[in-house]
């Protein structure tokens, strides 16, 4: 199966991978003042993060997870990360996981959806008869 190894500043990598995924990822996301032009409606110092997860695909049927092995790990200015693709018959065990929500495909349903808001909305959109 292919797996993501994330090693941060020399510590014990962390494997990822489940021979059910349709979807795996290593995300480092940096948000705040992240330059001297950067104009917030708050003051928000620069954050950055790590998060390694990755999304069953289990087929017709069967419950969907979403599973994290880091969890928004905090990272500094300086950490080094190396992050590996691999094959590999076996991976570290999840950190943490619940079931996806499924996107409602019922016809029926978004129909209901959308006359709900269209009858909220629909005096500030239409014109006084």
């Amino acid at each position: 199966m292919l797996v993501l190894r994330v090693q941060i500043n020399g510590e014990s990598p962390v494997t990822a991978g489940t021979e059910d995924l349709g979807v795996l990822s290593a995300d480092i996301t940096a948000g705040g003042k992240l330059g001297n032009s950067t104009h917030l409606s708050r003051s928000e110092r620069p954050h950055v993060h790590l998060t390694l997860g990755g999304r069953t695909a289990r087929g017709t049927g069967a419950a969907e997870e979403s599973l994290r092995w880091v969890s928004l790990r905090r990272l500094n200015i300086g950490d080094k990360v190396i992050v590996e693709v691999l094959e590999a018959d076996h991976a570290d065990p999840v950190e943490s996981g619940h079931f996806a929500e499924k996107r409602a495909n019922n016809e029926r349903e978004y129909f209901e959806h959308c006359k709900k808001a269209y009858l909220k909305l629909r005096s500030k959109y239409e014109a006084d008869s």
